[in-house]
């Protein structure tokens, strides 16, 4: 335990704490003359700041709003109605959620920028190009992301709602579209948790802000948080003074929620609650819901792959259309090109394994211990998945950079192992959070029985909790190894010189006009993420005893 929580705070705790402190007291780690100041936070609402800040904050509101309309309405869908194809939904909603938001940016991009498909096919739609290359297109590509979240959130709130209540309303006469008026704020939770995530994941966004944000000259906060750090000489405190702003502004939809909610009960679920009968869709009704839940999926994922595997098969710039594997095939013979692909999926599997034993750990914690110490555990992780990325590389910088570091002998700034570090720490909270319901269901005459029998600790865990857990502790596994294979701001701040993770590679083809190049080598690395996402599920379908199958299978769900 003791080793357990310095590895939290050296690894959490020190470079976001270090690096808030920072914009009001820079001369305590060297940076200024002032050892209280607000300067830079009165700063941050002026000149190009103020102008990301403010573009952060609205767009955030409004693709929170548009994705969770988009979501509750697929939600309702799937839960009330008797829609054909259903059941493969919520799979295909968590491939939208995997895939980080600059894939998405890269072939909206690609479309639409000057000399991009549409104009090499000769289609040439001025409003349109001008619509998604600036804030319309930002407000998209957000609020696109919004959907699974709100998704998630709101089928598992229609879960629990009864029949009767849809009764209740029709038995005095409300039509269907009035009984919604009483069914909305019973799972009122459940929408303001959309909207709370909606919007702290798109103000804390990156990949957005990297890619089409810079191309439409629409500066947003993460961004402006990074150029402030990439700046020669860097204006840590200046980027601190943000990294506060976007803290207190993931904060803002919490505080909201809890407001709404506060002296409301929201009780439904009891022993008489009875399951939801689905309705039957007209074929208006039908046609419509197909239509919009296709046009979503063709928006969210056909259009921005298509332009990214139609640029990838374009070799040069010009006013051709000819297509080719010209760029595939540097991408499979030049090193350069090829090996920052080998280099992440060997720091995705590393950084998966370690977090992986990490989360299990902590969510050991969560679920069986009750002491101060463990509570305070429960917040510092659910504050860490509030903390934007980009303010967590931030503050690696920043921390890991400090001369007292030298002078302790960790001279870790610009390694590997402080990308590692990092990419672990930052996954770290999520992955708890995932296993905490696995856990909680674990009991303790799992361990007792093999102790019982003449087993050590491993031997006992190995055979008595690991079949059980094998099925959560794979997806786990997997949901890091993909989060970390494809992460950017994380990758972009702290690489280590001459070893870029793909992601980085893939930014600075595009930074350098290599478009075609760097779109080849971000398809290659989706593909090659789903092959280990698939290999591994398969290997466990196959190799995996049928108990483990069972028990784990049973446990994940």
């Amino acid at each position: 335990m003791p080793l357990f929580w310095v590895a939290l705070a050296v690894a959490i705790l020190a470079p976001c704490a270090s690096f808030l402190i920072l914009a009001v007291s820079p001369r305590l780690f060297s940076q200024g003359g002032q050892w209280f100041t607000l300067t830079y936070l009165r700063q941050v609402f002026t000149g190009y700041t103020a102008t990301a800040l403010v573009n952060s904050l609205w767009v955030s509101v409004v693709a929170c709003v548009f994705g969770t309309c988009i979501g509750g309405a697929i939600a309702w869908s799937v839960s009330r109605t008797t829609l054909p194809g259903r059941r493969f939904i919520p799979a295909t909603m968590w491939l939208a959620l995997l895939l980080p938001s600059w894939l998405p940016s890269l072939g909206w991009v690609e479309l639409f920028q000057n000399g991009g498909v549409l104009q090499r096919a000769g289609i040439d739609l001025p409003w349109l190009t001008h619509l998604i290359l600036g804030p319309g297109g930002v407000v998209l590509v957000l609020g696109l992301r919004c959907v699974p979240f709100a998704f998630l959130a709101i089928t598992a709130a229609l879960v629990g709602l009864g029949q009767e209540f849809d009764d209740a309303a029709r038995v005095h006469g409300a039509t269907r579209s009035r009984a919604m008026r009483l069914i909305i704020p019973i799972i009122a939770p459940a929408i303001w948790s959309a909207l709370a995530i909606g919007f702290a994941e798109s103000v804390s966004d990156f990949g957005v802000a990297a890619t089409l944000g810079t191309t439409a000259n629409f500066p947003l906060a993460t961004y402006s948080l990074y150029d402030q750090i990439n700046a020669f000489p860097p204006s840590f405190p200046g980027a601190a003074a943000m990294g506060w702003l976007l803290v207190l502004s993931v904060a803002l939809p919490l505080g909201l929620q809890t407001r709404a909610l506060r002296g409301k009960s929201y009780s439904v679920l009891s022993g008489r609650t009875r399951q939801a009968i689905r309705r039957r869709l007209s074929w208006p009704a039908l046609v419509g819901a197909l239509g919009g839940i296709s046009l979503f999926y063709f928006v969210a994922l056909g259009v921005p792959a298509i332009g990214a595997l139609m640029g990838s098969l374009i070799s040069e710039r010009g006013s051709s259309m000819s297509l080719n594997f010209v760029n595939y095939q540097q991408v499979f013979h030049n090193g350069e090109l090829f090996d920052p692909l080998v280099r992440s999926g060997r720091y995705a599997a590393i950084t998966a394994s370690i977090t992986v034993v990490a989360g299990f750990i902590a969510a050991r914690l969560l679920t069986k211990v009750r002491t101060k110490a463990v509570r305070v555990l429960d917040f510092l992780l659910l504050a860490a998945v509030a903390i934007p990325s980009v303010l967590f590389a931030a503050g690696y910088i920043f921390t890991y950079n400090l001369p007292i570091m030298s002078t302790l002998g960790i001279n870790l700034y610009q390694t590997q192992t402080l990308l590692v570090i990092a990419y672990a720490a930052s996954s770290l909270p999520l992955n708890a959070r995932v296993l905490v319901g696995s856990v909680s269901q674990l009991q303790p005459s799992l361990m007792d029985a093999g102790r019982a029998h003449g087993a050590g600790p491993i031997r006992a865990w190995l055979r008595g909790i690991f079949p059980v857990m094998s099925k959560p502790l794979l997806v786990a596994w997997l949901l890091t190894f993909t989060g970390v294979f494809l992460e950017l701001p994380i990758s972009q701040l702290l690489y280590a010189p001459s070893n870029p993770p793909v992601a980085v590679a893939i930014e600075g083809n595009l930074g350098n006009y290599h478009f075609g190049l760097g779109l080849a080598q971000a398809v290659v690395a989706v593909v090659c993420a789903f092959i280990v996402v698939g290999g591994a599920l398969g290997a466990y379908r196959l190799l995996a005893p049928r108990g483990w199958r069972r028990l784990g299978e049973a446990t994940h769900r």
